[in-house]
């Protein structure tokens, strides 16, 4: 009978600590993140950010903002089977990230951008936009950074400084700092 009840006492161990740990990984994932009034502000200020379960740069830019990344104001583009959800093919998403901000975009670049024509392919066009141009829009890359802009209206260049319309997105990896700036938040050190 001894043993008996021993083994009974190790089950009962090792079912509390599983619990216990279950509960610690669950208060963990549910801490406050640094950048919880950040994705929240992107939420409030009217920014989209969408994206598909599949797609590894989308994870790579929710993995950013940590436990924040529940807040974002993330819309999914991708159906189980792998289709485009309706609210994507009407906001003509074409690839993922894709950001939209309510005031449109701004941009400062001291380089000319690249400027990709709306039906890629032709002989003349710069090789860089084989990569991003666009079925529906014109499109920017500027050298600086490593995302394209896509707009349908030209944006306004003046000292440097870019504004694209609201209807503008931007797409590719693009720093948190840089969203941080098009709803004028400033991040936590």
């Amino acid at each position: 009978m001894p043993m008996k009840l021993k083994f009974i006492g190790i089950v009962v161990v090792i079912i509390l600590f599983v619990i216990g740990l279950g509960v610690f990984m669950n208060r963990a994932s549910s801490a406050p993140s640094k950048y919880d009034d950040f994705a929240k502000a992107l939420k409030a200020e009217g920014a989209q950010f969408f994206g598909a379960f599949w797609c590894p740069h989308c994870q790579t830019q929710k993995a950013e903002f940590g436990n924040a990344k529940k807040y974002l104001p993330y819309v999914e583009c991708s159906n189980p089977d792998q289709t485009v959800t309706k609210i994507c093919v009407d906001n003509k998403i074409e690839s993922y990230p894709t950001w939209k901000f309510k005031n449109g975009i701004i941009i400062p670049s001291k380089g000319e951008p690249v400027i990709c024509s709306i039906q890629p392919g032709k002989p003349e066009e710069n090789p860089a936009c084989q990569q991003t141009a666009s079925q529906f829009y014109r499109t920017w890359i500027f050298p600086e950074y490593k995302f394209s802009i896509k707009s349908p209206t030209d944006p306004v260049s003046k000292d440097g400084v870019w504004k694209f319309a609201p209807e503008a997105e931007i797409t590719g990896e693009v720093p948190l700092e840089f969203l941080a700036s098009q709803i004028g938040f400033n991040l936590p050190k």
